[in-house]
């Protein structure tokens, strides 16, 4: 097996035994999505999608679902990936002081992000699925994959700067929170700005909402939770490459 093999294969085995990124997903995210259902208003709402300017309607409880499982993926793949780089990050060190490839661990790094963020998604759209027929299930996936990329890799940049588990768990949920409830078309009717734009959740909500309330999706929304991904990423990347020279 070749040496990014054996870090691949050794990430994904810390990410399974996280017990509590388990639990979270197969429980809490279908509680989750089942309470907005249940829960919250159908009432039908207007609202504004602020990437193209439309005024939508749709169901408060099908907007709720979007954010609940946004918000889910985030926090999950958020912490999922700093405890991880946090549980190696001594044992990289002593890798890569014995010559082991640093490029073989960032892409190992890496893989396991995409490879985790794909299937939390899949997870939590086919739950979505399950309770609202929506326009575009295969983009709500997208939004919900998008979602766990960019706070994921925010997780892999936290891990090298925050001392701990309990202070990386609480930045991650505090910027989740914060940023979800920003991007909630039902509570914040404004039709965009240059502050929620620049939030990390921007691109994956209105994804979403262009998921589950139009045929289209907007492209600039896709790029934008791109960029943030490549970010969060690369000063990670190169903040280890620096620890580990």
């Amino acid at each position: 097996m070749t040496s990014y093999g054996v870090a691949a294969r050794f990430t994904l085995l810390v990410l399974a035994r996280n017990r509590l990124a388990v639990v979270f997903l197969t429980v809490l995210i279908p509680i989750g999505i089942a309470l907005a259902h249940h829960v919250v208003s159908h009432d039908v709402l207007p609202f504004h999608q602020s990437s193209t300017g439309a005024v939508l309607s749709g169901g408060g409880e099908q907007i709720t679902m979007i954010s609940c499982a946004l918000n889910a993926s985030c926090q999950l793949i958020g912490f999922a990936m700093f405890s991880s780089a946090k549980h190696a990050g001594d044992f990289d060190l002593r890798l890569t002081a014995a010559g082991y490839p640093r490029s073989a661990l960032v892409l190992a790094k890496l893989t396991s992000l995409v490879g985790f963020a794909a299937l939390v998604a899949a997870y939590a759209a086919a739950w979505m699925r399950w309770f609202w027929p929506m326009e575009q299930p295969l983009s709500m996936w997208v939004a919900v994959f998008l979602a766990g990329l960019v706070y994921g890799a925010m997780g892999l940049f936290l891990a090298l700067f925050l001392p701990g588990q309990l202070e990386g768990m609480f930045t991650i949920i505090t910027i989740t929170v914060t940023d979800l409830l920003l991007q909630n078309p039902l509570l914040n009717r404004s039709q965009g700005g240059g502050l929620m734009e620049a939030l990390p959740a921007y691109g994956a909500m209105q994804i979403g909402i262009g998921a589950g309330f139009t045929q289209s999706v907007p492209s600039s929304a896709v790029l934008v939770s791109l960029l943030w991904t490549v970010v969060f990423a690369a000063t990670a990347f190169v903040a280890f490459l620096r620890r580990t020279r």
